[in-house]
């Protein structure tokens, strides 16, 4: 009898609880949890491990997969709150990768004055013509292409490269590749190079009779710690000797999380570009990250952003519109 008052004053699990416990055991849902929040705070590493250090270079790399973290971390908080609610607590912390990305650009008008394309074509890929069909119904005034082959840039040439009137291509048979398709005249465009190869194309556009700084950049990939150094110090590089207003764009290999975007942010860069995956374009980019990027630095900002198609290359290429601040401009040089 006693024993059956024991067994009747302990409280029954719901069928649906006793379910989740049975598939998901609750140790292994807080370790997810756990893994989940440490996975969210790793932006931070910044601050723990300021510089170059090898243990800077790994944590940076698995500081891009933000959201991933954010969804494991709702989901198993939800999980746990099924039998202890002050879980429920926990669950706004699935927020903080959008707390700790960096900075996007703020105050501009509400028309673009410049709307600006970064596509990374895919050394592979030979045929140009989903991107040029997308181009004519979603209208840029420039184009930057990374990985640009030869027999991509004479595909663009035979199909009058779509339409551009200024063209600069600086085709590779490997990923360095680099391209520019303009409407406007592109002044004085020069190509220079890093010490592992990655190359960047600099040159100068006029709008509204004000002249930005223009770049089309692709580092290499930070899949070992020179490469991880050489990328963040190339961004470094640029911002700090950029005169005037600067765009930087293209395949930068580094996601809103990493620290290459930080490090343009404290030299007056911003992201124009949101944090929608680009990379890889499979599934239309549902387990990806976003690296494909348009910095800009003040007096510019963005109006809008938008991820494009699958274009047949690896990538999803990136659409943003630019405009004046809405803030009083300096005075022209």
């Amino acid at each position: 009898m006693e024993a059956e008052q024991r067994t009747s004053s302990q409280p029954r699990r719901q069928p649906h609880q006793a379910i989740a416990m049975r598939w998901l055991p609750r140790p292994a849902l807080q370790c997810l949890a756990a893994l989940a929040l440490l996975g969210m705070l790793l932006p931070l590493q910044r601050a723990w491990f300021p510089g170059q250090s090898g243990i800077a270079w790994v944590l940076d790399l698995f500081a891009h997969w933000q959201p991933f973290y954010a969804l494991a971390w709702l989901l198993s908080c939800a999980l746990l709150a099924v039998g202890q609610r002050y879980w429920l607590w926990a669950l706004p912390l699935t927020f903080l990768p959008w707390l700790s990305a960096s900075r996007e650009t703020t105050g501009a008008s509400p028309s673009s004055e410049l709307v600006i394309v970064v596509a990374n074509v895919n050394i592979h890929q030979r045929d140009p013509a989903r991107l040029l069909q997308w181009l004519h119904d979603h209208p840029a005034n420039i184009v930057v292409l990374t990985e640009l082959s030869s027999a991509y840039a004479e595909q663009l040439a035979a199909a009058g490269n779509g339409g551009f009137r200024h063209v600069v291509l600086h085709a590779q048979d490997s990923p360095p590749g680099l391209g520019i398709l303009s409407d406007r005249s592109l002044q004085t465009p020069r190509l220079h190079a890093d010490a592992l190869g990655a190359l960047r194309l600099e040159t100068r556009i006029d709008l509204q009779g004000r002249s930005i700084h223009l770049i089309a950049v692709h580092p290499k990939p930070p899949m070992a710690i020179r490469k991880f150094r050489a990328r963040d110090q190339l961004l470094r590089d640029l911002a700090q000797t950029s005169t005037g207003p600067t765009i930087i764009a293209g395949d930068l290999n580094a996601t809103p999380w990493s620290s290459a975007l930080f490090i343009a942010e404290q030299q007056g860069l911003r992201r124009a570009t949101g944090a929608a995956p680009t990379y890889p374009s499979e599934g239309a980019g549902l387990l990806g990250i976003a690296i494909d990027h348009v910095l800009v630095s003040a007096p510019l900002a963005g109006t809008f952003r938008q991820r494009g198609p699958d274009i047949g290359s690896d990538h999803l290429p990136v659409r943003v519109g630019l405009s004046w601040s809405a803030s009083p401009l300096p005075p022209a040089p």
